[in-house]
């Protein structure tokens, strides 16, 4: 995937400068970009033609990325409640999620994104790398299975997603 990424970008700079010779450097700042990335665009159209797996893997990234951003804007929220409210008591959890996930890269970035996600980090992979541990700040309704289901259903399975 990442030759193929690396490839395109190539060819794409290559393209854009050969019509820009061809067009005698006449074109403004905003024609050169939309030039650049509608070759890019044209090159993407035809790897998704013969090479599908590639779309499918960006697909599954932008879906993560989507994800990430509706997670990190609900916990802010979240924080931002129980901050301000009061009266309120937190019912924190150290909880061991037992990964599906292999790959030193996918167990790596499943760390950063509950570290990122306010109310949450990482404290520790077991060495074996089947255990994730981590702490929660508040145990939604005091059920920890859910509170791990949740990161399995979201972060996890669209991480597997992009993985394979």
């Amino acid at each position: 995937m990442q030759k193929t990424l690396l490839l395109h970008i190539i060819i794409s700079i290559g393209s854009y400068l050969g019509l820009l010779f061809l067009a005698g450097f006449s074109l403004s700042g905003f024609e050169h970009l939309i030039l650049f990335f509608s070759i890019l665009l044209i090159l993407w159209a035809l790897t998704y033609l013969f090479y599908r797996p590639y779309f499918n893997t960006f697909k599954a990234g932008i879906n993560l990325a989507f994800y990430f951003l509706k997670e990190l804007i609900v916990s802010n929220f979240k924080m931002i409640y129980f901050i301000l409210s009061s009266g309120h008591k937190f019912k924190p959890a150290i909880l061991e999620l037992p990964l599906s996930l292999k790959s030193d890269y996918s167990i790596t970035l499943l760390a950063n994104l509950i570290t990122l996600t306010p109310g949450t980090i990482t404290l520790e992979i077991s060495k074996d790398k089947k255990y994730l541990y981590f702490h929660i700040i508040n145990v939604p309704n005091e059920n920890l299975e859910e509170a791990k289901q949740k990161i399995k259903d979201g972060f996890e399975k669209r991480i597997i997603n992009i993985s394979s």
